[in-house]
């Protein structure tokens, strides 16, 4: 074979999912956004002179670097905490990292129908667009996951007061629009190069001119002594029922260590029983609380119905529950239809079968305040957590990262729980099982951080927000108009342009 037609075919089956790839290396823990951003560009790069069947198997193939990279912990959660043979395991990833590629081989066919286009249009605003238009349905269509969507690698990156106006989707669609004016500097002609330089000078004006992250909302008057508990119990040993007694133990010391804190908040499902066998624990936490005027919001399997739910209890000075509504899809439950489930059992799958909690839930309150509750992976919905905004005045997520051991999922989802507090314009209370526990602030800092795999307590005091930020005022519906105006404009224009 011929120099040149190797060349092609490295182009075309290995380049894109290095840079898939490589795109990872933006997100937490590592946080080299330069690279997502360089990734992006080498993705529009390679569309730039590509058909519609060529760019969305450049957009499938650098999905699946992107994401098979990305999601690799699905793998010890099923495998080793789920009781999944390892093949079921590595099929799992490689068939969510292929679904989730569709939506980059949707973006790639869309490219390629509007190459015809002017190229500073195609790379300043369809492309983007695009991009936007399927990370927009990948949040929502089936179940949603919107894990690795580009905006989180520019959590710590310097458009802070961007996020409470556009939130995750905004920014991310940011970071295709300088990865598109980068290609347009290399590509395009003069004319467009020199447009693409004076956005680069004027860009930098325009994000100082916007309000600070923090101006939206209104801090309170007085402080909330807080307490986020991490118990630190093995996935592996926290169901075998002669370790329950040391688990309730640990966090009864814990919760008693935390005198002077008004609200302390447990992880998810930090009680490895159903509500009513261990109702007499529950009790006792809520008598102490009582005494020492202080709230637990402790996780647990509830079952009020009949049905099971994963839970969230108030006790003590102030009651009330949260029933989990945005369930996790082969974990929590599977979305497949009831006669496949048996299959399941054929491999050696095990998967629960939790109810959703339902849409409109009372908010549990703390001395009057509203808390915006979520458990798990719900914090990685912006719109979930509107829900309970602009009334609440503080966040919290309970969760349980100990499925995915010292892989990048927890750093991810600590990512992710940061940029909701961003959007939201409120601090959040994060505690997790086996970590990272954490108080974020409002702007998105780590105030406190626990390490991982250790038990520990984290204690301070935290003034709740009133107001709302456009992220909050309006959601992604802007965006949604944006996304639609981009691809159905762009759609017909280029289909008129080839008409004449």
């Amino acid at each position: 074979m011929r120099a040149p037609a190797l060349k092609e075919l490295a182009m075309l089956w290995l380049l894109p999912p290095l840079l898939g790839a490589a795109g990872t290396l933006g997100f937490a823990p590592y946080g080299y956004y330069g690279l997502t951003l360089l990734a992006y560009a080498g993705l529009i790069a390679l569309w730039w002179s590509s058909g519609v069947g060529r760019s969305a198997l450049i957009g499938f193939l650098f999905g699946m670097g992107y994401f098979a990279s990305g999601l690799y912990w699905v793998f010890i959660s099923t495998h080793y905490y789920g009781g999944a043979p390892a093949a079921v395991g590595v099929f799992l990833v490689v068939a969510l990292s292929l679904i989730m590629s569709l939506y980059f081989a949707f973006a790639g066919a869309l490219s390629g129908v509007m190459r015809n286009l002017p190229r500073s249009v195609w790379s300043l605003l369809l492309v983007p667009g695009i991009i936007l238009t399927t990370e927009l349905l990948r949040a929502r269509l089936g179940t949603g996951f919107p894990w690795l969507s580009p905006g989180y690698a520019l959590t710590d990156a310097p458009v802070h007061d961007l996020i409470p106006v556009v939130g995750v989707y905004g920014v991310g669609s940011l970071l295709i629009a300088v990865a598109g004016a980068l290609v347009l500097l290399v590509r395009g002609y003069l004319r467009e190069r020199l447009l693409v330089l004076g956005l680069f000078v004027a860009t930098p004006f325009a994000v100082w001119a916007m309000p600070a992250a923090l101006s939206w909302t209104q801090a309170a008057d007085s402080a909330i002594p807080v307490a986020v508990l991490q118990g630190n119990i093995p996935q592996g040993e926290k169901w075998q029922r002669e370790r329950r007694s040391e688990i309730l133990e640990r966090y009864r010391k814990l919760t008693s260590e935390a005198r002077g804190a008004r609200l302390i908040v447990w992880p998810e499902v930090t009680l490895p029983a159903l509500e009513q066998h261990v109702q007499p624990f529950i009790d006792d936490v809520d008598r102490r609380a009582r005494a020492r005027r202080q709230t637990v919001l402790l996780g647990v399997l509830a079952t009020p119905d009949g049905e099971l739910y994963n839970a969230v209890l108030a006790k003590g000075m102030d009651s009330g529950r949260y029933y989990k509504r945005h369930l996790v899809p082969y974990g929590e439950y599977f979305p497949v239809p009831d006669f496949l489930l048996p299959l399941l059992k054929g491999v050696n799958l095990r998967y629960s079968d939790f109810t959703h909690g339902p849409e409109a839930q009372t908010l549990i309150r703390v001395d009057g305040m509203a808390i915006g509750l979520s458990i798990c992976f719900e914090d990685a919905f912006g719109y979930e957590i509107r829900k309970a905004l602009p009334e609440a005045g503080l966040l919290v997520n309970m969760t349980n990262d100990a499925w995915f051991e010292d892989s990048t999922a927890p750093h991810q989802h600590l990512q992710i729980a940061r940029m909701r507090a961003m959007e939201a314009g409120r601090p959040m209370l994060r505690a997790a099982n086996t970590g990272i526990s954490a108080i974020i602030s409002a702007d998105g800092r780590l105030l406190q951080a626990s390490p991982q795999f250790e038990v520990d307590s984290l204690s301070m005091n935290v003034r709740p927000r009133s107001g709302a930020t456009p992220y909050v005022r309006f959601g992604d519906a802007p965006l949604w108009l944006f996304a639609l105006i981009a691809v159905g404009g762009g759609m017909g224009w280029a289909l008129l342009r080839r008409r004449l």
